[in-house]
């Protein structure tokens, strides 16, 4: 660096000195010195030429470069897609659903009428060329500077909003582009009029520049386009009717047609037109001085009395409001993604545009005008016939009664009558894409305008438990089909979870079962095994099936029931339910396919990007299980409904507290079909459904199934259901424990476990024999159905009736149930205290509600008092000494520990024991057919 600079100071400073040249020289020092000074200048300023004239080819270089690299990234339009827009373009956006079937044209907020070429006098053209672009007949589109400003513009920051367009960039902006004054869009827009330029006649641009310029609003307050529909709007004349003056004030008009239109909103005639006026002055003179008109005609027309020549006011035709559940969504959304586009487009970025509100606002509006004033194409994939069916038969369908009031609306301060509708949202999926085929967002869009399918949400109730639940731990391999899950009266922190209708079933139950009569408290206790252990990411998977759930939702044990803060979108629990007929990969669920701008070039297209949940094991055993909802479990009334072979048909039920909600979820190895039913609640109010509304979500899931079926079976895909993978392991275990048999040591005593078998399907081999081998049982627990095994009377299998409340702090929590059918045995007294206050009330045999009939969990029907009865003897064989059912639970048990300390919920919130409703069910009974797959086996007594 040091020798660098050296030899600089060197060249700088290399000849002989002035002084010395000065000595040796002829000429007067003045002439000399004088003569150094010109010499030196002259090279400077040579130097100074030599570095613009490279700097300008650097600039000039560097410009088109970045122009090019602009223009690559929008693509120029074929000479089809230009010709489309410069002659056949539309004035608003084309809704299409799934096969180009149109839905509705946007209906256009201006008014235009198109003017052939013939109608163009030569009149208007000199007006138009003379205001707007003098050097139209002469340029190729784009005039030098325009460009020189563009680059200017990004280097500097100064001058992004320039005029000086030519008529040829105008119509690039009218019909191609947006009025987002960006250089990015300026220097495409002289890349599309260079190209129009090219292939398209000055009279051809001309005249789809007259036909596509806005005039401000016309005597009825209406925005025109067109210079047709303004002779017509505001002087009642045609093109050719028209005189100078009016011709030069109709040509005015574009460059700012809010300020200069002489209408406003209303239709009546402002009263300040100076601007206008000076605007058609400006016109005149520029036609005179281009040799358009005379002196004389110029002076005439400026004294003209213009004002007397607008039409009076009229009152426009109210234009009815186009709305409707397709409608609105897809145009909500297609501005959405059009909104998007155009950030893109300018370089930005989404995420940092919609942090400033305004500005978002602002692309918001582009948007919007967009869609009403030029020619897009919006296609979505919901099937016509499809979505027509669908509309019929929740029409058809009664839901419930009406529920009326009368409330305080705020937004007026008045006291209004309300009546509330039982609405439905229900929505038909493809599991493999994530398409919406079809789907209903009310009942009657008149009553109300909410779409029920896409922005209502709710709690989904036991619907949650599929994908939440069961198949992470079947997953991780906690769980077989045939696991053995605690159902007995169990405290976590003060939440005392319990099933339909304030029952416990009072035993162990098996996956397959817990899930297809939707228990709530096996699903609560695999529920906390799984939030617990630290290596299973719950919140990850739910997020790749669609649901983004916080933190402090999964640390709720009632989110195993459905429990969540803001609940979800029918679209949203369908297409979470819809991967376990995809490999457990699920798509996300859309319905807008592509948007097509005015030339018809796609600048939207959805790309599908599917996120793997669960295994393929995995996915084929939910199937198995889930199956079984439908045949023996809640849902066992669709059976005798259904209008096609439902072998391969899976799905679940979901009721939230209270009969708030009601849910189904069926899918086919095609399609998932989704429905939801419940009020809007407005104002205020908690209204509930009637208890047999579960029945009526079935019966409305399978008219829609059926008529989709009749309009399209191929949708269905029911012979596809896939073969059993290699992982899935297919094993004969204990229908009581879901264990292998074998000799197991339970409280000193060694006890053999055998009896009938059943087929469990798990990702691992059956788990061997153990005395601990449910999840979630206590030591009482298992004392209670190791005294039933060996043949002792008690309360094993009995249902039982809480009579607390849900949440509560008392420690007994014995003290809080009490057998459903009131029966009155000395294990009873044991069991729950001879000085217990229900017991007592049992015993007296009165008219308390511990005496009621209890009915089924969800939906399931089963009789009441399966106590045991000496079938235990049968199933096991022991020599051990008696235990008395009100055993002191051991301290040290592992489950015990697990289910009622460290996995403990603390202070859980009511909503968490969302309770299934009930329906009748024919199909009750043990399950003990042996070796038939993913079918719970149970014992004949339980």
């Amino acid at each position: 660096m040091k020798n660098l600079k050296e030899k600089i100071i060197e060249f700088l400073t290399a000849g002989p000195e002035v002084k010395t040249l000065q000595s040796k020289s002829d000429e007067s020092q003045w002439k000399f010195y004088s003569g150094i000074v010109y010499l030196t200048l002259r090279r400077v300023f040579h130097y100074l030429i030599l570095i613009a004239v490279f700097g300008l080819f650097l600039l000039i270089g560097f410009g088109g470069g970045y122009a090019l690299g602009i223009v690559r990234q929008q693509p120029i339009p074929t000479i089809s897609e230009l010709n489309q827009q410069i002659n056949h373009a539309q004035n608003s956006a084309t809704l299409y659903y799934a096969g180009n079937e149109k839905i509705a044209t946007v209906r256009p907020d201006t008014v235009t009428k198109k003017a052939s070429e013939s109608e163009l006098t030569p009149l208007v053209k000199n007006a138009v060329t003379a205001t707007e672009d003098e050097n139209f007949y002469i340029h190729k589109g784009v005039l030098p500077k325009s460009l020189v400003r563009a680059v200017l513009s990004e280097l500097t920051g100064v001058g992004v909003q320039t005029g000086g367009s030519t008529l040829t960039q105008q119509l690039v902006k009218m019909q191609f582009l947006t009025s987002q004054t960006t250089w990015r869009r300026k220097v495409t827009e002289m890349f599309y009029a260079h190209k129009i330029e090219k292939h398209f006649s000055k009279e051809d641009i001309l005249r789809s520049y007259l036909n596509a310029a806005p005039y401000g609003k016309n005597n009825r307050g209406e925005n025109i386009v067109g210079i047709k529909t303004a002779a017509q709007g505001i002087f009642g004349k045609s093109i050719s009717e028209l005189n100078l003056p009016q011709v030069a004030f109709i040509a005015g008009l574009p460059q700012s047609p809010s300020v200069y239109t002489p209408y406003r909103l209303n239709g009546k005639i402002k009263k300040d037109l100076d601007l206008a006026m000076r605007r058609k002055d400006i016109v005149l003179f520029r036609m005179y001085r281009n040799g358009d008109i005379s002196k004389k005609d110029y002076l005439a027309a400026k004294k003209y009395d213009l004002r007397a020549d607008f039409l009076a006011p009229e009152k426009a035709s109210k234009q009815k409001k186009q709305s409707g559940y397709l409608y609105n969504l897809v145009m909500n959304k297609g501005t959405s993604l059009l909104v998007e586009k155009l950030i893109e487009q300018d370089g930005l970025k989404v995420s940092d545009v919609k942090q400033d509100t305004n500005r978002y606002n602002q692309y918001l509006t582009s948007a919007t005008e967009l869609f009403h004033q030029k020619g897009y194409h919006i296609k979505t994939t919901i099937r016509q016939p499809l979505y027509q069916t669908m509309q019929r038969i929740v029409k058809q369908n009664k839901y419930g009664q009406d529920k009326t009031s009368r409330d305080f609306d705020s937004s007026t301060n008045k006291w209004v009558n309300t009546t509330e509708h039982v609405e439905n949202g229900s929505v038909v999926i493809d599991n493999a894409t994530g398409k919406v085929l079809a789907f209903s967002g009310g009942v009657d869009f008149k009553n109300s305008q909410i779409n029920h399918a896409f922005d209502t949400y709710r709690s989904p109730g036991s619907s949650i438990k599929p994908y939440l639940v069961y198949g992470p731990a079947i997953e991780h391999k906690f769980i077989s089909s045939q696991t053995a899950l605690a159902d007995f009266p169990t405290r976590f922190g003060n939440y005392i979870p319990t099933d339909y209708n304030s029952t416990v079933e009072n035993r162990f139950i098996s996956a397959q079962e817990a899930l297809s009569k939707s228990y709530n408290l096996p699903a609560v206790n695999l529920y906390s095994k799984l939030v617990n252990d630290k290596n299973i990411n719950l919140r990850q998977d739910m997020k790749k099936l669609g649901l983004n759930l916080s933190k402090s939702e999964f640390e709720n044990l009632g989110l195993a029931l459905g429990g969540t803060d803001y609940g979800f979108s029918v679209a949203d629990n369908a297409s979470a339910f819809s991967n376990f007929y995809n490999n457990g990969k699920r798509a996300d669920p859309y319905y807008i396919e592509e948007i097509q701008d005015p030339s018809g070039r796609v600048i939207y297209k959805h790309k599908q990007n599917p996120q793997k949940v669960f295994s393929t094991g995995t996915s084929y055993i939910m199937q198995k299980m889930l199956h079984q909802v439908v045949t023996k479990g809640t849902a066992s009334s669709l059976t005798g409904t259904l209008k096609f072979n439902y072998k391969n048909l899976i799905g679940k039920t979901g009721t939230s507290n209270d009969y708030r909600d009601i849910w189904f979820n069926g899918s086919t190895p095609g399609i998932t079909i989704s429905s939801w039913m419940g009020y809007d609640n407005f104002y205020g109010h908690s209204y509930n459904l009637d208890s047999n509304s579960s029945e009526t979500n079935l019966s409305l899931w399978a008219n829609i199934a059926n008529a989709l079926y009749e309009e399209d079976p191929s949708i269905f895909k029911l012979n596809d259901a896939p073969s059993r993978p290699s992982s899935v392991y297919k094993n004969k275990v204990l229908a009581r424990t879901g264990t292998m048999p074998g000799t197991v040591s339970y409280d000193g005593d060694n006890i053999e476990l055998s009896g009938k078998k059943t087929t469990a399907l798990s990702l691992s081999s059956a788990p061997a024999a153990t005395a601990r081998f449910g999840i979630g049982g206590s030591t009482k627990d298992y004392n209670l159905f190791y005294d039933y095994l060996e043949g002792k009377k008690n309360d094993y299998g009995k249902v039982l009736i809480y009579t607390g409340k849900t949440i509560s702090k008392k420690k007994n929590i014995n003290s809080l149930f009490a057998v459903a059918d009131g029966s009155t045995s000395e294990d009873a007294k044991n069991y729950y205290g001879k000085n217990h206050e229900v017991y007592r009330e049992s015993n007296n045999n009165s008219s308390s509600s511990t005496n009621r009939t209890v009915g089924a969990n969800d939906q399931q029907a089963r009789s009441t008092g399966q106590g045991g009865n000496g079938n235990g003897s049968s199933s096991s064989t022991s020599t051990r000494r008696s235990r008395s059912s009100s055993t002191t639970e051991s301290s040290s048990s592992t489950e015990n520990s697990n289910s009622e300390s460290n996995n403990a919920a603390n202070d859980v919130n009511s909503n968490i024991s969302s309770n299934e409703g009930s329906a009748a069910n024919t199909n009750t009974g043990s399950e003990t057919s042996e070796g038939n797959t993913a079918t719970d086996s149970g014992p004949t007594a339980p």
